[in-house]
């Protein structure tokens, strides 16, 4: 498999060759990017522990990114960084779990240096990267810089920020899927210096040995970074003896999205009765508030269970009635957030305590797949969402299983798995009161966002 993967990126990164004659004149590398840009970042490792091979490792992030100018030669960024959950093999041909999501802000200068003025998220992993030369270069001219990454050997979630010192060389000029770019050697090695250690690094890595050699390629136009290839080796050793191995290649992709056509998902969903999108009211890790308590007594479901079924007007056995007038009518409610607009199936109906949908709820698939069939090639995220009945660890699994049904679903309905990325958030983001049966209902469901 990494063979496999190693191939794939080799001929995309190595067969950018058409080739251009180097011009006579010095050229100047900088960035000025604006507008939405896309970043896929994918590395398949060899992993030992102690010295012993235990596997391959795959790990994946995709980050989302709206450029504007800052003034001075800057531009400021923000969006989100989705961290898949972490495989033992390459699995971009189907849904895969999310780990997390972190928002992300930065000012980047027209150098390549990164300045992060708000709450630091620990992402993006790899900054001040690449540096760009500060004067116009020629092929074979060299230059040195200090960048800095943010590692986690162990996956552990104790960072460790970590500088390190980037010699590069400018090879040339060449064409890239159409685009003119210029290519950059580069190569760093793995060193951890004790003396420069924050407190907020992780106490127990104590020093790191390893290489990295990496072929860039960086747009003509905007300075922008379209490819990457890193073959690395490097190991971690930590103060109890113990030590991580990664040898394998990561791979940058990048590129310009073609942007959501937002007309196109209010036409597709206006004939089943949805309205346009209102702009939600809270941010993405806020919880809403919850104006009662949960039910006491014979009211309260035993720990790990769904509340029990009640009538409902449109047949099956739901487990709680819906009794808003909109969310009857409709399939399900588009909104606006800051990650793009949002699909909302509230008070999905499931079998209790499991991820199969009952029947009478298909119409409602049909409704979403045609929606999403509206945006050709889109980038989908699918969070299950239960009610909040005790028992977070059986309601988070359930919530994870929930989603990936939706999805399974979406496929047997022409939407392609690979273009889904799915978590579960259990009951821990309610939208209505947990107290009752009505705002358990309207907690119970899936959200389907269409990532700008």
């Amino acid at each position: 498999m990494r063979q496999n993967f190693l191939a794939v990126s080799a001929i995309l990164l190595f067969a950018a060759q058409s080739t251009l004659p180097c011009p006579a004149e010095p050229v100047s590398i900088a960035q000025s990017m604006t507008g939405k840009w896309y970043q896929v970042e994918r590395s398949n490792w060899s992993q030992y522990r102690n010295g012993k091979y235990i596997g391959l490792t795959h790990r994946e992030t995709r980050t989302t990114l709206t450029a504007e100018p800052a003034g001075g030669r800057t531009s400021r960024f923000a969006g989100f960084c989705y961290v898949l959950e972490e495989t033992l093999r390459d699995m971009r041909n189907s849904a895969q779990g999310l780990d997390d999501v972190h928002p992300v802000s930065f000012i980047l200068a027209s150098d390549g240096r990164m300045t992060i003025k708000e709450t630091d998220s620990g992402y993006p992993r790899l900054r001040n990267f690449p540096l760009l030369p500060a004067d116009p270069v020629v092929p074979g001219d060299r230059w040195e810089g200090e960048s800095l990454r943010i590692i986690d050997p162990r996956n552990s979630g104790k960072t460790t920020r970590m500088p390190i010192q980037v010699a590069y060389e400018f090879v040339g000029e060449e064409q890239y899927k159409g685009h003119d770019v210029f290519r950059i050697k580069a190569k760093y090695a793995t060193r951890i210096n004790k003396f420069r250690k924050l407190r907020s690094d992780d106490a127990d890595l104590e020093s790191a040995t390893g290489t990295h050699d990496i072929d860039i390629l960086i747009a003509r136009e905007s300075g922008a970074m379209v490819l990457m290839l890193d073959i690395q080796d490097e190991t971690f050793f930590y103060a109890d003896g113990s030590s991580v191995r990664y040898r394998g290649s990561t791979a940058v992709f990048g590129e310009v999205p073609a942007p959501v056509d937002r007309a196109a998902i209010i036409r597709a969903a206006a004939p089943y009765g949805v309205a346009e999108p209102s702009r939600e009211t809270f941010s993405l890790r806020d919880t809403p508030p919850q104006p009662g308590k949960k039910p006491s007594g014979e009211d309260l479901p035993a720990a790990g269970r769904e509340p029990p079924a009640v009538a409902n007007p449109r047949g099956g056995l739901p487990e709680d009635a819906a009794t808003d007038g909109a969310s009857a009518a409709a399939p399900f409610m588009m909104e606006e957030t800051e990650q793009g607009v949002r699909l909302s199936l509230r008070d999905i109906r499931f079998v209790a305590d499991s991820a199969d949908i009952l029947p009478e709820e298909a119409w409602r698939l049909d409704a979403i797949a045609e929606t999403l069939r509206a945006i050709p090639g889109g980038r989908f995220l699918v969070e299950g969402h239960t009610a909040d009945v005790g028992n977070p660890a059986g309601e988070k699994a359930l919530s994870v299983e929930r989603a990936e049904r939706i999805i399974r679903e979406l496929s047997r309905r022409g939407i392609p798995e690979d273009q889904c990325i799915f978590t579960g958030y259990g009951g821990t983001r309610p939208v209505a009161d947990n107290s009752t049966a009505e705002g358990r209902a309207q907690n119970r469901r899936v959200e389907i966002t269409i990532l700008d």
